[in-house]
């Protein structure tokens, strides 16, 4: 199971329902992705925080995946700001 469909089921056993919990998935992957590479680069979060071009607390907020506090696209800008591209796939669900 990849992880998109692992948190989305996650979200379905806590009762939300399956568009949003589809959409509160990708922005987990995604936040999870940023994590990871802020935590590789080294950076301090004020560093961080100029090279996304936003303030300091901000980044605490993604190093603590605070998911409802971000957009898909805002996660996105930051990857690729990064030097990360974000790749999608769009497949039938499997029931």
């Amino acid at each position: 199971m990849n992880e998109v469909k692992y948190y989305r089921h996650m979200f379905r056993k806590r009762g939300i329902p399956a568009p949003e919990g589809q959409c509160l998935a990708l922005r987990t992957v995604l936040l999870g992705e940023l994590k990871q590479e802020l935590l590789k680069t080294g950076m301090t979060q004020q560093q961080a925080a100029k090279k996304l071009g936003v303030k300091q607390p901000r980044i605490s907020e993604i190093l603590n995946l605070s998911i409802d506090k971000f957009s898909a696209e805002l996660l996105v800008k930051f990857l690729y700001k990064l030097g990360k591209e974000v790749k999608v796939t769009v497949e039938t669900e499997e029931n």
